[in-house]
C-alpha cells in the first residue's frame, strides 16, 4: 500500500511532524513503513507555456519552440511528436538535474540553439507502467490553468514523499486513505473528520437489481447521464500515480480514486450497452464464457460470480469488467456499481484466472458495507464535477443480509491481567475514543461496538491488542516469564555445539543447503537403497525430493566457489536426511564436510600443503576425542566403497563395531561431474553418537617428575593398520606408558613391497617418582618382544 503525504495532509494537520517521524510512529504501532521515496528527484523544473512551434530547418522530427517560463522566454528544441502551440508543459531549465544523472546544459541540436528541455513523465522518473497512454511516447501536457513559472514538481505533487507500507493480512482497513486516516489520527491523537453518513436516496423504479447468489449480500447501481469522456485533471492523475495506479480517463480514474480513498472497489458500465434495464447477480454456468476488458475470452465455472444484464454476462464480480459494456470515448451514460461480494468467491476466481487486481485484493480481504453507498455517492458527485454528468437521488439496490457490528464486553481487570500492567479506566477510555470505537462503561466493564471497518477485531484479546498498540508498547514492563525451572541446553544441543566449535576452530566454515534436491542428485553418495520422499507440488524438478545425503549439495558449493577462483574450500553442514522407513517418514541427523585445496598453517611463511585423507581423518579424531568416544572409534579401509568414493582412499568409521559414517576422497568421475578439483569428504550419522552417555572429564594434575620419550620404527605387513599397532603398544605399556603417537609411515626403497615402516613416539611417565632407565627399558623391551612375536614386526635400526 502506498500513502501519499500530500493527500494525507488534506485530511490531517501534520505541520508539526516530519514524514520520517510519522514513519517511526507508524512502524512502532504495527504498520510497518518499508521506505519513503519521492516520485521524482529532479530539480529546477518549472511550468512552461509553449508560445510558438516551428519545424526544425534541418530535422523533420524536431520542433523549435518558444516557451514562456514565467520570468523569461526561452528557445527549446523538442523531439516529442505531441508538442503543440498553447500547451502547458514541464520544462527543465539550464542547470536542472534529471533522474539517471542527466544535467541540462545549453546545447545546439542540428545547428539550432536549445536552452532547456521539455520533459516527459519518463524523464521525470515516473515508471512506465504508471504513465497514461496518451503520454507514453511524448511529453506530459498539463492542464490549461497550470500556473506558468511555478515549480512543476510542486504543482504535480511529485516532490511530496510517498510511504511504502507493509500491511499484515488482517489490516484490510488500511488499504484506503480513510482507514489510514483513522489509524494515524489515533496514533497522533488528532481529531479526524470524515464523511460517515449514508446519503439518502429513493428507489429507481425504471431499473432493478436482483441477487441470485449467496456470494453477494449487497448491490447498489446508480445512473449518471450526460458524461463527457476526457482526460482527468492533473491533481487526480497525480494522486493515482502516487498510489501506483495508471490514469486512463476521467470515469475510470474516478472509480479508482474512490477505491483508494474509501477502500470500496467500484465499476462503471456503459449504460447504453446494457440490453435490459436490470442487473442480475448470479453464479456462472459451467462452460459459460465472457470476454473481459483485456480482450481475452474466459471459460467460467459454477463457483464464479457474474454480473449480468439478464441477457448475458457483463462482468466478473470483483475481478474484471466485460468488454461488451466497456467505457469508451463514445460513452455518455454510465451505470456505477458498488457492492459487497464473498471474499472467498472473488479469491477463487482471480486465482484460477490469474487476474489479481487492486479491486480483487480489497474484496478478498472484505470491504466495509457501511461505505458501499457512501463510495457510490462520492463517485457520482465526482462524475458531475469532472465529467459534466447529471444525477438525481434515485438508485437501484438489493440486499440479502446485513452485517451486524461486533460487540465485545471487556472488563478492565482482563485488560490488566493480559497486559501485566495497571491501566486506569481513563487511559482505556481515551484509547477507545482515539480509535473511534463507540463504547459504554458500566462499573469496571467496557461494552465496545467495533466499527464494521475493523473486521479483524472479534474477541476481547483483539481489543486489548488495539489498546496497548495505541497507548504504546513502551508502557509494557520488561519482565521475564515466571517458571519453576531455569533454561539450559539439552545434552544433544551441547554435543552439537561442541562438534561445530571443533570444526570451526579447525578452519572449516559452516554452510546451509537445501533439504530439497533433484532425483538425479539424490543418487550420489548413498550407502544403501532408500525410499524417497517426493513433493506433490514441487517448485521445480531441482527441488522435487527430500535429500538422502548432504554431500551432493556440498560439492555444488565447492564447485560454485572454485568457479569464482576461490580454490581452497573447507566447509561442513549439520542437517537431516529424509526417507521412508516402511510407510513412515524418517529423519536422521548427519554431519557432512568437504575439503578441497591447500591448508595454509603459516600465512607469513607461506607454508602450505594439500588436503589429504589423513588431514581430514585427523579433524574427525579431534571431534571424537572432544566427545570422549575416541577409544570406541575405528577407521577401517573400504576397498569397495560406494561408486562416488575413491576405492584406494576411503575408510568406514565404526563406533563399537557398527558403521556410522565414511571418510575419503571423491572418485575422479564424480569430481569431473561436479567440476571440482581433488576433494575429500566425510559424512557421519550423528544419531548414535549423540545418544551415548559420556563420562564427565576429570582433572589430572601435571606430574612433578620428568617424562621419558623413546622412538621406535618397526617394519610390518602393509595391511596391518597403524591403529592396531598403537593398541598393541598400549596393551603392553600399561602403568608408565602414557601416550603413543604415529609420526611416520614409509613405503619405498629398502622396504619390501609387501611391508611398510611405521614410526612410533612413546611417552613414559610416573607421577610418584622419577623413572630410571632400567624401568623404562623393561617396558620398552616388553613392547618390542610383543610386536615381534604377535605381529611379525622387525625393529629398524
Amino acid at each position: 500500500m502506498l500513502l501519499w503525504w500530500k493527500w494525507l495532509k488534506s485530511y490531517l494537520d501534520l505541520s508539526d511532524i516530519t514524514p520520517e517521524e510519522l514513519a517511526t510512529k507508524l512502524t512502532l504501532a504495527g504498520i510497518e513503513v518499508e521506505g519513503i521515496f519521492k516520485l521524482s528527484e529532479a530539480t529546477n523544473l518549472v511550468v512552461g507555456h509553449v508560445l510558438e512551434k516551428t519545424k526544425h530547418p534541418e530535422a523533420n522530427k524536431l520542433s523549435v519552440c518558444q516557451v514562456d517560463l514565467g520570468d523569461t522566454t526561452e528557445q527549446i528544441v523538442c523531439g516529442a511528436p505531441n508538442v503543440a502551440k498553447g500547451q502547458k508543459v514541464v520544462v527543465a531549465k539550464i542547470g536542472a538535474h534529471l533522474p539517471g544523472g542527466i544535467k541540462i546544459k545549453k546545447a545546439k541540436l542540428r545547428g539550432v540553439e536549445s536552452n532547456g528541455m521539455i520533459c516527459s513523465l519518463r524523464e521525470l522518473g515516473i515508471e512506465n507502467k504508471l504513465i497514461p497512454q496518451e503520454f507514453q511516447n511524448g511529453i506530459v501536457v498539463l492542464a490549461e490553468d497550470a500556473p506558468v513559472g511555478a515549480n512543476a514538481l510542486s504543482y504535480l505533487g511529485f516532490d511530496e514523499p510517498v510511504f511504502e507500507l507493509s500491511l499484515t493480512p488482517n489490516r484490510s482497513d488500511c488499504l484506503s486513505m480513510y482507514g489510514l486516516i483513522y489509524e494515524i489520527g489515533a496514533i497522533l491523537n488528532r481529531p479526524v473528520k470524515l464523511d460517515k453518513q449514508k446519503p439518502s436516496f429513493t428507489v429507481d423504479k425504471n431499473f432493478t437489481v436482483q441477487i441470485q447468489s449467496k456470494d453477494c449480500t449487497l448491490y447498489y447501481a446508480k445512473k449518471v447521464k450526460g458524461v463527457k469522456i476526457r482526460r482527468s485533471p492533473d491533481w487526480l492523475q497525480s494522486a493515482l500515480i502516487a498510489c501506483g495506479v495508471r490514469p486512463i480517463n476521467n470515469v475510470v480514474d474516478i472509480t479508482n480514486y474512490v477505491m483508494m480513498e474509501l477502500g470500496q472497489p467500484l465499476h462503471a458500465f456503459d449504460l447504453n450497452k446494457l440490453q435490459a434495464s436490470q442487473i442480475i447477480v448470479r453464479n456462472a454456468h459451467n462452460g459459460e464464457t465472457i470476454v473481459t476488458l483485456d480482450g481475452i475470452e474466459r471459460e467460467l465455472v459454477d463457483t464464479d460470480l457474474l454480473i449480468t444484464d439478464g441477457m448475458r454476462p457483463i462482468a466478473l464480480a470483483g475481478v474484471m469488467g466485460g468488454q461488451n459494456t466497456e467505457i469508451d470515448d463514445n460513452t455518455t451514460d454510465v451505470l456505477l456499481e458498488s457492492a459487497v461480494f464473498n471474499p472467498l468467491a472473488v479469491r477463487n476466481t482471480y486465482k484460477r484466472l490469474g487476474l489479481r487486481s487492486e479491486s480483487s485484493i480489497r474484496f478478498e480481504k472484505q470491504v466495509d458495507p457501511e461505505r458501499t453507498l457512501l463510495a457510490l455517492q462520492r463517485a457520482a458527485e465526482l462524475l458531475v464535477e469532472l465529467a459534466d454528468g447529471q444525477i438525481d437521488d434515485t438508485l437501484a439496490y438489493a440486499e440479502t443480509s446485513k452485517k451486524q457490528p461486533v460487540v465485545i464486553k471487556l472488563p478492565l481487570q482482563k485488560v490488566n491481567d493480559v497486559l501485566g500492567i495497571s491501566l486506569s479506566k481513563e487511559i482505556v477510555s481515551d484509547t477507545l475514543y482515539r480509535l473511534q470505537f463507540p463504547y459504554e462503561l458500566e462499573e469496571e466493564t467496557f461494552t465496545v461496538s467495533v466499527p464494521t471497518r475493523r473486521n479483524d477485531i472479534t474477541i476481547p484479546e483483539d481489543l486489548i491488542e488495539e489498546i496497548i498498540r495505541i497507548h504504546g508498547y513502551e508502557h509494557l514492563e520488561l519482565t521475564l516469564p515466571k517458571m519453576s525451572t531455569s533454561g539450559s541446553l539439552t545434552h544433544k544441543q551441547k554435543q552439537l555445539r561442541l562438534i561445530k566449535q571443533v570444526l570451526l576452530s579447525s578452519g572449516l566454515t559452516e554452510v546451509m543447503t537445501y533439504s530439497l534436491t533433484s532425483t538425479a542428485l539424490n543418487q550420489y553418495f548413498i550407502d544403501k537403497a532408500y525410499q524417497p520422499i517426493s513433493l506433490r507440488n514441487p517448485m521445480s524438478e531441482d527441488r522435487s525430493v527430500m535429500r538422502f545425503s548432504l554431500l551432493p549439495h556440498l560439492l555444488q558449493v565447492v564447485s560454485y566457489n572454485q568457479a569464482r577462483k576461490w580454490e581452497d574450500v573447507f566447509i561442513f553442514e549439520v542437517g537431516n536426511r529424509y526417507y521412508f522407513d516402511g510407510n513412515n517418514p524418517k529423519e536422521e541427523l548427519l554431519l557432512s564436510g568437504a575439503l578441497s585445496g591447500e591448508v595454509v598453517e603459516s600465512q607469513w611463511q607461506k607454508a602450505a600443503f594439500k588436503v589429504d585423507f589423513f588431514y581430514v581423518k585427523g579433524i574427525l579424531e579431534n571431534i571424537f576425542e572432544r566427545l570422549g568416544v575416541l577409544p570406541k572409534i575405528k577407521f577401517v579401509q573400504n576397498t569397495t566403497p560406494q561408486k562416488d568414493y575413491h576405492p584406494g582412499k576411503t575408510a568406514n568409521i565404526l563406533l563399537d563395531g557398527e558403521i556410522i559414517g565414511v571418510v575419503g576422497a571423491v572418485h575422479p568421475h564424480t569430481i569431473n561431474e561436479f567440476d571440482v578439483t581433488e576433494t575429500y569428504v566425510f559424512e557421519l550419522n550423528l544419531e548414535p553418537l549423540l545418544q551415548l552417555e559420556i563420562e564427565t572429564l576429570g582433572y589430572n594434575p601435571i606430574s612433578k617428575f620428568p617424562i621419558v620419550q623413546r622412538d621406535i620404527a618397526v617394519v610390518v605387513d602393509k595391511e596391518l593398520t597403524s591403529a592396531t599397532l598403537v593398541s598393541a603398544v598400549k596393551e603392553k605399556g600399561k602403568g608408565i606408558l602414557k601416550q603413543v603417537e604415529v609420526f611416520d609411515v614409509y613405503q619405498g626403497e629398502h622396504i619390501e613391497k609387501t611391508k611398510k615402516s611405521v614410526a612410533l613416539s612413546l611417552t613414559f611417565e610416573d607421577k610418584e617418582k622419577t623413572l630410571t632407565d632400567e624401568e623404562v627399558n623393561a617396558v620398552y623391551d616388553a613392547i618390542i618382544n610383543h610386536l615381534e612375536k604377535n605381529y611379525n614386526a622387525v625393529l629398524r635400526k
